[in-house]
């Protein structure tokens, strides 16, 4: 029932917006910090959705927020990452800065226009003068869950590509593409578990206290334990990475 609801719901949204999508929005703003931006150097993207694949940073200091944007098979991964500053058991009085995901594996596309889940946007062209960048406006909200009035859309610039994001080879490299058989072959199984696990550790999960992936990751200055299921977070790419490492620590 509720996933028909969803549909439904997405149903409706995508024909009550679609007027949106023949025209440049009036209203392009940073809701964050409520900063307005002229329409009128904004165009629609030229480029393929493949060249459009990157970071997109939306907001500021505390309110920003990345849509990051994977290119895989023909069609497209979206996952949007924000933060927060919290204590961590083990870590009284100091504050570490925590990511949250969320994961959109069915990307649909249309021209330079995506949807994901309950959310639209489209890719635009930002040139003032000789400065030109790639731009994301979307049109839904997806921190908050919540759409935008008509004629108006949030826009976030495009930061950096998926390589420099994701640069650390060690943590990513079964996030970024499907590895062949032969990538696992002839690995330990402790190998195998680290690099499984390496996933989970990524999103955040915490492993059993005193247990070898405890130890292991906490070693890491990058790791930080909160959360007990990231199951939610993962893209296709590392679900079908996960299927392989499964199919290899059972032999």
């Amino acid at each position: 029932m509720e996933r028909l609801k969803a549909l439904i719901y997405l149903t409706i949204f995508l024909l009550t917006t679609d007027s949106l999508f023949g025209q440049i929005p009036k209203f392009i703003f940073n809701e964050v910090n409520g900063e307005e931006f002229d329409c009128n150097y904004f165009s629609f993207s030229k480029k393929t959705f493949e060249q459009n694949v990157g970071v997109y940073h939306f907001g500021e200091s505390e309110g920003e927020w990345s849509l990051v944007f994977l290119s895989f098979e023909d069609s497209l991964i979206i996952q949007v990452r924000n933060g927060f500053w919290s204590e961590l058991p083990g870590f009284e009085n100091q504050f570490f800065w925590i990511t949250k995901c969320q994961t959109f594996n069915n990307v649909k596309i249309k021209d330079d226009k995506f949807y994901f889940g309950i959310y639209s946007g489209q890719f635009a062209d930002y040139k003032v003068g000789k400065y030109e960048t790639r731009a994301v406006l979307l049109f839904s909200d997806p921190i908050n869950g919540r759409n935008y009035k008509n004629d108006s859309a949030e826009v976030g610039f495009y930061l950096t590509s998926i390589d420099t994001f994701f640069d650390n080879k060690d943590r990513y490299d079964l996030s970024l593409e499907v590895k062949p058989e032969d990538y696992f072959l002839n690995k330990t199984k402790l190998e195998l578990k680290i690099l499984r696990n390496t996933i989970y550790a990524n999103y955040g999960l915490i492993f059993q206290s005193g247990g070898d992936m405890d130890k292991y990751f906490s070693s890491k200055d990058w790791y930080r334990g909160w959360r007990n299921d990231v199951s939610y977070c993962l893209t296709e790419i590392e679900k079908r990475n996960l299927a392989i490492l499964k199919r290899f620590e059972n032999k």
